[in-house]
């Protein structure tokens, strides 16, 4: 028996996944109860029927006669009679989803994915998470070969701290990005792994996610997702103690924003942190100061007061300290920060620290404590557990430095560009 001349060649194995958890581990209930609980009066069961219907018109395979139109006046006057001052911007959408029920064969897919995509926008910068990831699922039942909208909603949960379920959405997106050659949401999902495993405290995972997305992003030439991976190692960098290799992603991700990019005040937000961190407080303090008036979500909010409170802190002015206190306190018991209240609060107990106002950092640092363990953020925990050790020492003026002070021409001209920003903004 001869052998072929030419050797036998392994078939390609198709990659795959299982389809993504769309229900919480352990979930009672029906769908979109969040939503009931979340609103007041009318609103809450708006939003619901509103949810309700964009899911079943887009899990249904037969649509004709799927709906009673003759409730479509009576529930466009409850929308119309909403509150204007709380739901303006809602208030379009969920009358536009009322042809869902009024001609549900001739509505589009990209209509109904688009008009839930916007309120779970809107439900996310409100801080409602949960909700927020029920409009993003109705989005995606709508358009179910989308790996953009898979990617949101891995990232509400990754917020959420439902990592599994977390990561068979991001895992998914890839799939469908794989498939679509959508490089877009293939890098966006690798940046929210990425950012999964940064928060469970998981940090070669997280390094090999943000190089897979940077790498990605520079072979398909996408700009923002090259800065978003810089800005990434950046913040991953300088919390693994690497502070040169970190500044130097700093720089590339400013350079690769440009000072007119909307992202640049995030990247502000984060090298003010980093340089609270090390110590350099009277240089983090104006950046954090001025960040703050480039956000309105609650999740950032609370971030930048947090840091203001550290800075103040560690610089020794109390007023500021206790105005930055208040203000992120308030945000963390309102549950509109969910996902940052551990990171906030271990700030806000640094900065009391830093002014030996003992009993109310040691309070800090323990409900910090408590909200990582539930959430697993390994990181935090690690964080909040040496912070609650040190203040049972007798000297409490924050842990010694021995890093040497960051270059201050990045920061300089991020502030000035922030400065730019809303001036031309005003």
């Amino acid at each position: 028996m001869t052998k072929p001349n030419t050797p036998r060649q392994r078939p390609r194995t198709e990659f795959r996944v299982p389809p993504p958890l769309v229900q919480r581990v352990n979930a009672t209930g029906f769908p979109g109860l969040d939503l009931l609980g979340d609103e007041a009066g009318a609103a809450r069961t708006l939003f619901w029927e509103t949810f309700r219907d964009a899911e079943l018109w887009g899990r249904a395979s037969e649509r004709n006669g799927l709906f009673q139109s003759g409730t479509v006046d009576a529930r466009r006057r409850q929308i119309i009679g909403l509150d204007q001052e709380i739901y303006a911007a809602a208030k379009p959408h969920l009358l536009g989803l009322l042809e869902v029920i009024r001609e549900p064969s001739s509505v589009t897919s990209e209509f109904v994915s688009e008009a839930c995509s916007a309120l779970g926008q809107w439900f996310e910068a409100r801080g409602h998470l949960r909700c927020a990831v029920d409009f993003a699922l109705a989005a995606y039942f709508a358009v179910p070969r989308s790996a953009g909208h898979a990617a949101r909603v891995g990232r509400l949960l990754r917020m959420l701290a439902e990592y599994p379920r977390s990561i068979s959405w991001y895992d998914y997106a890839i799939y469908v990005a794989r498939q679509s050659r959508d490089w877009l949401a293939y890098t966006e999902a690798l940046a929210g792994l990425g950012n999964l495993h940064f928060q469970i405290g998981n940090l070669p995972r997280a390094r090999h996610f943000h190089r897979r997305c940077l790498r990605t992003a520079s072979r398909s030439h996408l700009p923002e997702m090259v800065g978003g991976a810089y800005h990434n190692l950046f913040v991953l960098e300088m919390d693994a103690g690497n502070i040169e290799l970190a500044e130097t992603f700093a720089q590339k991700a400013f350079a690769t924003y440009g000072p007119s990019s909307p992202y640049l005040v995030r990247l502000a937000r984060d090298l003010s942190r980093r340089w609270t961190v090390l110590g350099h407080f009277e240089r983090s303090l104006p950046l954090a100061c001025e960040t703050l008036h480039h956000f309105s979500a609650p999740v950032d909010l609370a971030l930048v007061w947090a840091d203001i409170a550290r800075a103040a802190g560690g610089a020794g002015r109390r007023a500021e300290f206790e105005d930055a206190w208040a203000e992120a306190w308030v945000l963390v018991k309102r549950g509109v920060a969910v996902s940052v209240a551990a990171d906030v609060l271990i700030d806000l107990a640094r900065g009391a620290g830093s002014l030996a106002e003992l009993p109310r950092a040691a309070h800090a640092a323990s409900r910090a404590l408590a909200i990582a363990s539930e959430r697993k953020e390994g990181r935090t925990i690690l964080e909040a557990e040496a912070l609650i050790e040190s203040f049972h020492l007798p000297k409490q003026n924050g842990l010694p430095l021995t890093t040497t002070a960051p270059e201050p021409e990045l920061g300089g001209d991020i502030l000035r560009a922030l400065r730019e920003l809303r001036a031309v903004a005003a």
